[in-house]
């Protein structure tokens, strides 16, 4: 008696697991457009993030103030790859079948984490580019200060997320249509009214973290390029006035045209800053003056290319945030959507990975330096 009850138990056990395992196996076929994405950024992102640390941290010099922050981003984005690429695998390929409470709450935790310190710093890294364009001559931010920004962005990010520990784990989830089985996936963890109007709270601050963000590095970038535009605008005319300098003083054999060419210049421009640097340049070594215009075209060059990491990263954060909202105020929203149009919908939700990857292509449209590292690293005859 005793017998035959533990065999049918054993028997109710084998099918249930078999009969688990089987719908897991139908859910992650049905994912695997969305895996076969996600396994393609995380081969670009780490081979491309790899590439950038390696050669901004041992290629450059590390006190170079417009690149300091390359490496410390090109870290964070590595790690936010493997461990977003790492719950979200797990999530496509292990959906009802989650292995374990604590890898679900460390890997999301991480992940909010790292995500969040990656938008911190392109936020310090706006700052940075505002103070040495619209602020030359004003407090600059040294070493000490940029690593002390690193560090900061880190903690707040930190802080910050702790709740995702109470509020995510594994969840039971029941198929009710053929087989009337349960499943454990890695979720928000169900809890009473004023739980979840806890949780409520925390995904709004969330999103309003975000969105000032983003928003406050749009208008220090927005003001970035029109002070830019600007200095390139004058430094188009003293290049002029510089040209029509070299055309008087090829005619001549003495300089005793100097003093009307200066006279015709300064009626050229009423800048004052402009006339005196240009009457001096005369004189001044031609080798000197370049350099000056190419320092000043490089860091104008780099700001750029923060500016497209920004509008890289605006554009994949902001379907994640919309997402997230959906999500909070409407639990069934997966459940109600079409194969279709839940693919495009999980694509976009995760969009966000896109800002961790992205960059090196940023930096080798950008930063002719780069360029010329990677030639020589990879491409040696």
């Amino acid at each position: 008696m005793n017998i035959s009850t533990n065999y049918d138990v054993a028997f109710d056990d084998i099918k249930h697991r078999a009969f688990l395992l089987y719908w897991n196996e139908i859910r992650a076929q049905h994912l695997l457009p969305n895996t076969v994405m996600l396994v393609i950024y995380l081969l670009i992102g780490l081979a491309g993030n790899i590439a950038v640390i390696l050669v901004y941290q041992f290629g450059f010099n590390k006190n170079t103030d417009g690149r300091y922050f390359i490496v410390p981003l090109a870290w964070v984005d590595t790690t936010a790859l493997i461990v977003t690429g790492a719950i979200n695998l797990t999530r496509n390929t292990k959906p009802v079948i989650f292995p374990g409470h604590g890898a679900c709450k460390l890997l999301l935790y991480s992940s909010y984490v790292t995500t969040c310190t990656s938008l911190f710093l392109l936020n310090v890294i706006a700052v940075q580019r505002y103070l040495k364009i619209c602020k030359p001559f004003g407090p600059q931010m040294n070493i000490l200060w940029n690593r002390l920004s690193v560090v900061i962005c880190a903690i707040a990010s930190i802080l910050l997320y702790m709740p995702v520990l109470f509020y995510y784990g594994i969840v039971d989830t029941r198929n009710h249509s053929s087989w009337n089985i349960s499943g454990y996936e890695c979720n928000q963890l169900p809890g009473s009214t004023d739980q979840q109007k806890g949780f409520k709270i925390f995904q709004g601050v969330g999103f309003f973290v975000t969105i000032a963000n983003l928003l406050t590095i749009t208008v220090l970038y927005i003001v970035i390029a029109i002070a830019i535009m600007k200095q390139l605008k004058k430094m188009k005319v003293v290049k002029v006035g510089r040209d029509n300098v070299s055309v008087a003083t090829l005619d001549t054999i003495e300089q005793t045209y100097v003093p009307s060419v200066q006279v015709n210049f300064q009626t050229a421009t009423s800048d004052t800053d402009f006339t005196i640097e240009t009457s001096n340049r005369i004189n001044e070594p031609q080798e000197k003056h370049f350099t000056q215009t190419a320092t000043r075209k490089s860091t104008f060059r780099i700001s750029f290319m923060f500016m497209a990491i920004t509008i890289v990263a605006f554009l994949a954060y902001l379907p994640t945030c919309i997402f997230i909202v959906i999500e909070t105020n409407n639990p069934a929203f997966w459940n109600d959507l079409t194969p279709t149009a839940f693919h495009i919908c999980l694509t976009l939700r995760r969009m966000y990975m896109v800002n961790h990857f992205s960059n090196p292509f940023m930096y080798g449209a950008f930063d002719n330096a780069f360029r010329e590292k990677i030639k020589k690293m990879f491409c040696k005859k």
